[in-house]
């Protein structure tokens, strides 16, 4: 039996969809989202895009950012009423879903997840396909399109918005196809990705060269906070609630400042700790690809893949330099001592 059988079988029964991704929603799940969205409309499918949190500047320059609505428990919730079936992208843990994910579970709507990281159980969702080897989750989607035309006797057509979801979807992901993730099957996807019509620079330039200038005096800002442990293998930085308010920069622009770090000369892991509130910080965590870091997500109360991982933790800045630090410093030691 093919992996996508239930899947196909659950969209085809359903009518009304809702397709939704993590807080602070990436390329990924975004790109998914789209391509899904549109594919079911073409089939004539009661189709609506609620996300925890709303859509990045970057990515409105993409997509048409009114069909990215951001959920509002009041505006949304009589909607979810009905609901045949949820689709959730790219999430990693159901709770990063927030207020969605807890009225999905009281209304008792059927989910299904579509991912490429591991996922803790239970994990609440009543199906699921997950497959790490992917190097996205927009992979995962182009596949099931990929059968569901196949099922139908067509070959693969999609419409611009569709192809330009997958495209942004694989190529940031892949880190414009330089990470690790990157396989022969990504390139493949590129390749009929572009064959249909998409444009890779445009894509490219409005998500990688079209920065507000408050970004780059943000990152300028965190570049300069930058410190180095474990005997050079870590590379950690803060992002502050200061340095946001001197610079006129967002939590939005933060995307990407910790794989900028991870090129430091030595280092093998970054880290990111981004003041939030004076008792909340999100940690990010990249590796360049010898040292797995998830296990210190998890440790955080989050998760994520064995090179790219994150938490939010109830600490104020000074704890979490003061814990987080020298927590990671320890598995990084821990680890290299285990190579030699």
């Amino acid at each position: 039996m093919n992996r996508w059988s239930e899947v196909y079988q659950l969209i085809q029964k359903a009518d009304k969809f809702l397709l939704s991704t993590h807080v602070n929603p990436d390329g990924d799940g975004l790109g998914s989202e789209a391509a899904l969205y549109y594919s079911l409309k073409k089939q004539g499918k009661d189709c609506r895009i609620l996300n925890p949190s709303g859509l990045n500047e970057e990515y409105q320059q993409i997509f048409d950012f009114t069909k990215f609505e951001e959920y509002d428990r009041a505006a949304h919730r009589d909607w979810l009423v009905g609901v045949d079936l949820a689709i959730i992208f790219d999430i990693g843990d159901y709770n990063r879903l927030n207020e969605i994910g807890e009225d999905l579970k009281d209304l008792n709507v059927t989910t299904l997840s579509i991912d490429h990281h591991p996922h803790r159980n239970p994990n609440w969702f009543m199906h699921t396909l997950h497959d790490l080897s992917a190097s996205a989750t927009g992979y995962l989607v182009y596949d099931y399109l990929c059968y569901a035309a196949d099922q139908a006797g067509e070959e693969l057509t999609l419409g611009r918005e569709e192809a330009e979801g997958l495209y942004v979807a694989l190529m940031t992901d892949t880190g414009s196809f330089r990470y690790s993730n990157t396989t022969p099957e990504a390139h493949e996807m590129a390749s009929e990705l572009i064959r249909q019509g998409v444009e890779p620079y445009e894509l490219y330039a409005a998500i990688y060269e079209s920065s507000p200038v408050e970004r780059l005096r943000l990152l300028g800002a965190a570049l300069e906070s930058i410190r180095i442990a474990a005997d050079g293998a870590l590379a950690w930085f803060t992002v502050t609630r200061d340095m946001m308010w001197r610079t006129g920069g967002k939590s939005e622009h933060i995307g990407g400042f910790t794989d900028m770090v991870r090129s430091v000369k030595g280092a093998e892991v970054a880290l990111m700790i981004n003041e939030q509130g004076d008792d909340r910080c999100r940690i990010n965590f990249r590796s360049k690809g010898k040292i797995k870091i998830n296990s210190l997500a998890r440790k955080l109360g989050g998760g994520g893949h064995e090179f790219a991982a994150g938490a939010t933790v109830r600490m104020s800045l000074d704890e979490a330099i003061s814990k987080i630090v020298p927590m990671a410093e320890a598995e990084i030691e821990t680890q290299i001592a285990k190579m030699k």
